[in-house]
């Protein structure tokens, strides 16, 4: 079976098992995202990881939750690769309304295919991420289509650091660079702390997005602009409980007090289950989301090389949103990233 009959047998199963749990779900509007680098985890556990850590590809919405584990070296770097971005540049090669050289295009593929560099010290923690695909907040048809279209037509590069001042403290903020193409179409920036007393973690981070238009990860990514959101996360060795309340500061928000809430559990090494759900502010839509993750890289490592957060290199995520009690709109992510 080769990558684009995985894909589309994946994305299959993950629809029919979305229809099944949704029940009537003919007037389901069904978006698969852009084979991403980042939020499938985040989508999973109902967009509420702001008190979590993880590694680039299993990002959390806050900054400080930038890790990749405490070398004892006192030195790491990894690079982070994205089959699934690559493969959607060539698809969407031979698109005949695509004025891209080859030459291009190959660039193209290279950009998405390495898509972090970080580095960690015992006490700072940094990552790159270039041509992350998002998509404007108003535009609904960003992934329709998504094998045709090329991810670099709305993304982002990214810059984040973390600083772990304690054990049990850290602090981390984020810049993003968005872009149509190569054209600049302005920064976003935000900034948070994780703090961890005894097994529970205490996570806030602020957003602020640029003056023109926010751009977000995927249709059911919540956050506002200068916003606060926080959370609390209850982590043991096998599982995690997350819940976090959105847009605390500003009332006007779309998601005013929003909440959100997630679980994760792993009964092997090899396999996680998570799932998750949240309900829009001032409305009555709400949404439940599932997703697993896949081969956590820590099982094919040795006991040194091992990093204290999942580092699953297969992850898929799906979630149904619902008006009262009828299924209007179904997401499904993909990230598959290998992180050397």
């Amino acid at each position: 079976m080769n990558g684009e009959q995985l894909c589309r047998s994946l994305r299959a199963l993950i629809a029919l098992l979305c229809v099944t749990a949704a029940g009537d779900a003919s007037a389901l509007e069904w978006i698969t995202t852009a084979p991403n680098s980042a939020y499938s985890r985040d989508l999973s556990m109902g967009a509420s990881t702001v008190a979590l850590s993880g590694t680039p590809q299993s990002q959390s919405i806050n900054p400080a939750g930038l890790e990749l584990g405490r070398p004892r070296s006192g030195f790491r770097a990894s690079l982070v690769v994205n089959p699934g971005g690559a493969w959607q540049i060539a698809q969407s090669w031979d698109d005949k309304a695509d004025r891209r050289t080859d030459s291009e295009h190959a660039l193209d593929g290279l950009r998405m295919l390495l898509c972090a560099a970080a580095v960690e010290s015992p006490i700072i923690t940094a990552a790159v991420m270039p041509s992350q695909p998002v998509m404007l907040l108003q535009d609904g048809e960003r992934f329709h289509d998504f094998e045709t279209r090329s991810p670099l037509d709305e993304h982002q590069n990214s810059l984040l650091v973390s600083l772990a001042l304690h054990p049990r403290v850290s602090v981390g903020g984020r810049v993003d660079r968005y872009y149509c193409w190569d054209y600049p179409q302005g920064e976003s920036y935000s900034y948070g702390v994780i703090l961890r007393p005894r097994g529970v973690n205490l996570g806030v981070q602020y957003q602020r997005f640029p003056g023109a238009e926010t751009r977000v990860w995927h249709p059911l990514d919540r956050r506002t602009d200068q916003a606060t959101t926080a959370g609390l996360g209850l982590v043991r060795e096998h599982f995690t409980l997350t819940t976090q309340v959105m847009n605390l500061t500003s009332s006007d928000g779309r998601a005013f007090l929003e909440p959100h809430a997630g679980a994760e559990w792993r009964p092997v090494r090899a396999l996680a289950l998570r799932a998750g759900g949240m309900q829009f502010s001032r409305s009555r839509r709400w949404a439940w989301t599932a997703g697993i993750g896949l081969l956590d890289a820590n099982w094919l490592r040795s006991r040194i090389a091992r990093l204290l957060v999942p580092d699953d290199v297969l992850q898929l995520a799906v979630a149904v949103v619902y008006l009262d009690d009828v299924p209007e709109l179904g997401v499904t992510s993909l990230t598959c990233a290998w992180r050397f």
